[in-house]
C-alpha cells in the first residue's frame, strides 16, 4: 500500500499504575508487583480524562501491572467501540537481572559508583545517560540476563513499529498503549533528546505521533489527564450529594 493511504497515528503512551514495588522503592522490570489502591484510583482518573478520547485500538505490556491498568481505562472510555486489549511480549520493561526486586537505592549506587560519578546529574552531563545506564546494569548483572540498551531498544522500537503499521491503514487515528516508566523514558530519548524524561508519574501520558515511516515526539510525562479524570469524580460526588 503507498504511503498516502496510510494516516496519521497518535500513540498515547501511558505509564501503569502505582505498584506495591513502586511505593517500596524497589527495582520492577520483569518482576510485577500489583497495583496499590492510589494506583488503582490514578488510573481510573486517567481512564476518566481520556474517557471521550477516540481509540482505535489498546495495546499493553503483558505484565499484570500494565494489563490492569489497560482494562481500567478501556471500561472508562466512552468514545471508542469494542476495544479489544492485546497484550505484547515487546512491551515489557527492561529486564534488570539480579537487580529485579532489589531496593532501587542499591542498583542506583552501583551504577553511579561503576560509571564514576557521584550523581544522577553529573550522569547525565556526562554520558548518553539512558544508554549508559542500562548497560551499567547489564554489565553489572552476575546473571548475564539483565538487557543491554541495544537488546531493549531494538525490541520495544520494532513493537512501536509494528503497531503503527497494523493500524496507519485509512486515516489513522489514536492508539492507547499501556507500559513502563523505564521503557517510555528509553523511547523518548532515543526519538528525541531534547526532552527531560528523568521522571515518570505513574498513568502520565506521553504522546507520539507516526507519519510516513517516521516518529515524533509531541509531549511527556502528562498528568492532565488524570487530573480531569479526579476533578470529573469530584464533580459527579457533588452532584450526587446535591441530589441526594
Amino acid at each position: 500500500m503507498s504511503s498516502k493511504n496510510k494516516g496519521k497515528i497518535t500513540l498515547y503512551l501511558m505509564r501503569h499504575g502505582q505498584t506495591i514495588l513502586n511505593k517500596a522503592n524497589r527495582t520492577q522490570g520483569w518482576c510485577d508487583g500489583v497495583l496499590t489502591k492510589a494506583g488503582i484510583e490514578v488510573a481510573v482518573n486517567t481512564g476518566l480524562g481520556l474517557s471521550n478520547v477516540k481509540f482505535e485500538a489498546v495495546y499493553s505490556s503483558d505484565l499484570g501491572r500494565a494489563v490492569k491498568t489497560a482494562k481500567i481505562v478501556i471500561k472508562e472510555n466512552k468514545a471508542s467501540e469494542n476495544l479489544q486489549l492485546k497484550e505484547l511480549e515487546g512491551l515489557r520493561e527492561m529486564y534488570f537481572g539480579k537487580y529485579e526486586g532489589e531496593l532501587e537505592s542499591i542498583m542506583f549506587n552501583d551504577i553511579l559508583s561503576y560509571l564514576n560519578v557521584s550523581s544522577f546529574k553529573e550522569a547525565e552531563e556526562k554520558y548518553d545517560f539512558q544508554r549508559e545506564y542500562c548497560n551499567s546494569c547489564a554489565t553489572l548483572d552476575d546473571t548475564k540476563e539483565a538487557e543491554c540498551y541495544d537488546t531493549v531498544i531494538k525490541r520495544v522500537m520494532k513493537t512501536l513499529k509494528d503497531i503503527c503499521m497494523e493500524n496507519s491503514d485509512g486515516e489513522g487515528g489514536n492508539i492507547l498503549i499501556v507500559a513502563h516508566g523505564g521503557i517510555i523514558r528509553l523511547i523518548i530519548d532515543y526519538l528525541d533528546k531534547n526532552f527531560n524524561v528523568r521522571d515518570m508519574d505513574n498513568s502520565s501520558i506521553s504522546k507520539i505521533t507516526y507519519e510516513n515511516g517516521n516518529f515524533k515526539v509531541e509531549s511527556v510525562n502528562d498528568t492532565s489527564y488524570s487530573e480531569k479524570g479526579k476533578a470529573m469524580k469530584n464533580q459527579l460526588s457533588v452532584c450526587e450529594r446535591t441530589i441526594s
